[in-house]
């Protein structure tokens, strides 16, 4: 027997296990097909009703304060709110052929939260702006009744953003009641399973996490525009990994971990996926999904309670800078492009995780775990090194050094270079720098002095990047542990 082979069987001898405990346990309804509803888990039935935050019971953390001022009396912010609606109503959401994606409110966000001038505004909205593209017509209009027939199809990104604004004028502009409303609209078909919700919610991550990145940036600055851009991007980019994380009941393993690391480790040591990389070639994540890792997903089990999903998403935090930071050659520092994602679309779930329910949270720290996965194994399992920024010296540098560099520095009209200081900065604001006995003291800080100082441009497209990441060869006996 192929060894590729023995997941499935697995999965497929609990799914069994599952069904018969089902029926012993409701002799009543042993005629009829089992339904698989472990006592531990939670019923979705939240609907497209649900248009208000969780309550703060639920609240795994606090949201984050709400970037806001009065436009008539803080010039900066008025310049900020201006450039944002300039974006909003001339540049299209995807451009060069649809696989690039509009970062101008990122940019221009962070730059605006790290303190800058309206001169300095103005100066990222001319940089980034030259190479976006101006709106083009979708091939027809999206209404009520369609508004699923085109989903994860590009060339409806700017009927989708019609739609949902008009959706959110019917509603009073309502734009959190009409964010929330199509985020979690269930949409499932006569004789389809409980689970099958099928929510735009679960597919956020899609596009290496853009549309959780743009919603997390709405949800924080509450600006309309960006709510309903959130909305057209993730109804654009709406694919297929939301097909592994629907199901409130999925496969469970014999072997479970909580630890987003062991999951890199299982990636690492399975050989099964040794050539994937070379196979799409590197910088392709979205390819992962098509021939998936789905037993080393399933492995990844949470309990569906605060404490728990709180432990996990921090976990994923620091794994996200971690693999970021220290993948590279010991003695030649590069900064992965796609690795970088890992780490923005955690900043995301920051913004977002405290608007959710339970479960809700629960799908969407999945959802986080998949992409780490998808980008770790489309970058071709680069090895984390611990202690890169364990033993890191920042000498006297702080945040405020961090500032300046995002703000002054030569790569300051660089928006992932930017957002990515932001992030480690909100991740430092949300956890602290830790104990000072243990080894990740200040890692936050740490990492970003280290990405601040070294960083050159970005790496990651093709296999000649390869090099420049540590990655060992299939089998290599001296290959260095997670």
């Amino acid at each position: 027997m192929h060894l590729s082979i023995l997941p499935n069987l697995l999965v497929q001898a609990t799914l069994l296990h599952r069904g018969l405990s089902a029926v012993v346990e409701n002799p009543n309804q042993a005629a009829a097909a089992p339904k698989f509803q472990p006592r531990d888990q939670i019923i979705l039935n939240m609907g497209s009703s649900w248009s208000s935050p969780a309550s703060k019971g639920e609240q795994i953390f606090k949201p984050a304060d709400v970037v806001a001022a009065d436009p008539n009396e803080d010039p900066r912010y008025r310049r900020f709110t201006h450039l944002l609606k300039l974006n909003h109503h001339d540049h299209s959401l995807f451009y060069h052929n649809l696989e690039y994606h509009n970062h101008m409110p990122y940019a221009l966000a962070s730059a605006y939260i790290f303190g800058g001038t309206k001169e300095h505004l103005h100066d990222v909205y001319e940089a980034e702006s030259k190479e976006l593209e101006q709106w083009q017509d979708s091939p027809e209009e999206i209404d009520p009744d369609n508004w699923r027939a085109h989903l994860g199809d590009k060339r409806y990104q700017r009927a989708y953003l019609n739609f949902f604004e008009d959706e959110m004028e019917q509603r009073g502009h309502d734009w959190k009641a009409t964010l929330w409303h199509f985020l979690t609209d269930k949409h499932v078909d006569d004789g389809a399973e409980e689970w099958d919700n099928h929510q735009l919610l679960y597919g956020l991550t899609e596009g290496i996490g853009h549309p959780l990145i743009h919603l997390g940036y709405a949800l924080e600055l509450e600006d309309k525009g960006l709510a309903m851009e959130a909305l057209a991007m993730a109804a654009a980019s709406y694919n297929k990994v939301h097909e592994l994380v629907d199901d409130p009941y999925p496969p469970l393993p014999f072997i479970s971990t909580d630890d987003i690391r062991e999951i890199l480790d299982k990636l690492f040591d399975n050989h099964d996926y040794d050539e994937i990389c070379a196979k799409n070639g590197m910088g392709q994540p979205e390819k992962i999904i098509d021939d998936p890792p789905y037993f080393a997903f399933y492995t990844y089990v949470i309990q569906k309670e605060r404490a728990a999903l709180l432990a996990a998403y921090q976990k994923q935090v620091e794994a996200s800078v971690m693999l970021f930071v220290t993948s590279h050659n010991v003695a030649n520092p590069q900064y992965d492009f796609f690795l970088a994602h890992g780490v923005t679309t955690a900043h995301a779930l920051r913004n977002v995780l405290p608007h959710l329910d339970t479960l809700q949270t629960w799908h969407l720290v999945r959802a986080h775990m998949i992409l780490l996965s998808q980008v770790y194994l489309s970058q071709c399992k680069p090895t984390i090194k611990d202690w890169f920024i364990e033993d890191y010296e920042i000498g006297n540098k702080d945040w405020e050094y961090i500032r300046k560099k995002a703000l002054e520095g030569e790569y300051r009209f660089d928006p992932h270079y930017v957002k990515i200081l932001r992030s480690l900065h909100e991740f430092d604001k949300l956890f602290g720098p830790g104990e000072t006995t243990s080894k990740t003291y200040n890692m936050y800080l740490k990492a970003a002095v280290k990405f601040a100082d070294e960083f050159k441009g970005w790496i990651g497209f093709g296999n000649a990047s390869m090099s420049k990441l540590d990655i060992k060869k299939p089998g290599d006996p001296n290959k260095t542990s997670h």
